[in-house]
């Protein structure tokens, strides 16, 4: 089948085809597919019940979803070498027990939270997470604001500063954080800012992934606030969601060592695991 560049007007038939049971990660969701189609060089191809996404970043192909038969013909027609990502436990078995080699991708899977104990609700967080929020609220005052179309500039200028920082350890790709402001409206994504008293200003965004579950994709903010803002960032997040949703995803940790340290912090309930399938 040809492969074709991702565009805007495929979101309804991209959401219609992927099934949450099925197909649960994030990265299989359209506003992640569409907001990094230019970093991970994303084009995709399928037919009214399908559709199967292939990724020259990772040299390979996503996992098909939509009408079962399909994508498995999809999948029985790929040429040996090749490798498909984002599966689930039980789509890797079944590939396993068709020749294919499974390999189970920690730095890929994605970390779940409770929404209530995020929010300092209820349930079960971290005692680092929550002396982080307190130190940060005694020391900084501060409102949580839904961005008019007049702010992009700001939140521009935040991206930017933040790719200017050397202390910057893990940089989304500009490329997704501007996507992420440009279509944030035809993308269903909510965006929100965080302003300080002449200090500073932090950006988050996220959409929903599933009816219970919202999708964290960015926390940025100002070099001059404290690394503690992004637990802050999470809390707030969590205030705003709770009663709408009972989990936050906050996406993988790329098997970056510092990044996985961060996500523990919020004390997941779960994870999403992520398995690879290579053919030949």
């Amino acid at each position: 089948m040809d492969f074709r560049p991702l565009r805007l007007e495929d979101q309804a038939w991209i959401t219609k085809c992927r099934d949450l049971q099925a197909n649960p990660f994030t990265a299989l969701s359209f506003p992640s597919l569409y907001t990094w189609r230019n970093a991970y060089g994303f084009t995709v191809t399928g037919e009214d019940s399908f559709f199967a996404i292939c990724s020259a970043h990772d040299g390979g192909y996503y996992c098909p979803c939509g009408e079962p038969k399909k994508c498995s013909a999809f999948l029985d027609s790929l040429e040996s070498p090749c490798r498909v990502l984002y599966l689930t436990q039980q789509q890797a078995e079944s590939l396993a027990g068709r020749g294919w080699s499974i390999r189970h991708r920690e730095d890929l899977s994605e970390y779940i939270v409770s929404v209530a104990a995020e929010a300092l609700r209820e349930g079960h967080i971290s005692k680092s997470f929550r002396d982080k929020c307190r130190r940060f609220k005694k020391t900084y005052t501060y409102t949580i604001n839904v961005p008019g179309p007049e702010q992009k500039r700001l939140m521009r200028e935040i991206l930017r500063s933040v790719h200017l920082d050397p202390r910057e350890a893990v940089m989304g790709d500009m490329s997704v954080l501007s996507a992420e402001i440009e279509y944030s409206e035809q993308l269903g994504m909510r965006t929100y800012l965080l302003q300080t008293e002449g200090k500073g200003n932090a950006l988050f965004v996220g959409y929903e992934n599933k009816p219970d579950m919202f999708t964290m994709t960015m926390v940025k903010h100002d070099p001059t606030l404290p690394p503690e803002t992004t637990a802050v960032c999470v809390h707030e997040l969590a205030r705003l969601l709770d009663g709408q949703y009972l989990y936050m995803n906050l996406e993988e940790d790329l098997g970056l060592e510092g990044l996985r340290r961060s996500k523990m912090l919020y004390s997941p309930v779960d994870r999403l695991e992520v398995y690879e399938a290579f053919k030949g």
